[in-house]
């Protein structure tokens, strides 16, 4: 997948709530429940922003001790994983 062609967004039929520093995300349609971690947490909160993938792993370098290759890395092993359960479809091709 060449995320940096797409956009990523959350799928419309997700339920989630941010409980102390982790959000929760519930895909009504399989009842699957998925719990992030803070730094899971601030990328979901900047998907909700509506920021681009570039946006995202520029975040994450900024502040965390992470370099561009391993955000960038982290990034698509994160939305592929979100992407195959749903949660996650991606503007220019809605799978």
């Amino acid at each position: 997948m060449n995320l940096t062609q797409l956009a990523p967004r959350i799928a419309p039929d997700i339920i989630w709530r941010l409980l102390d520093e982790n959000a929760v995300v519930v895909s009504p349609g399989t009842g699957e429940v998925r719990v992030l971690n803070p730094v899971g947490t601030i990328i979901w909160q900047l998907l909700v922003e509506e920021n681009t993938l570039q946006e995202i792993e520029a975040y994450l370098v900024a502040h965390y001790e992470v370099s561009q290759e391993c955000a960038n890395k982290d990034l698509e092993q994160f939305f592929v994983e979100l992407s195959e359960r749903g949660v996650l479809i991606w503007d220019g091709n809605l799978s």
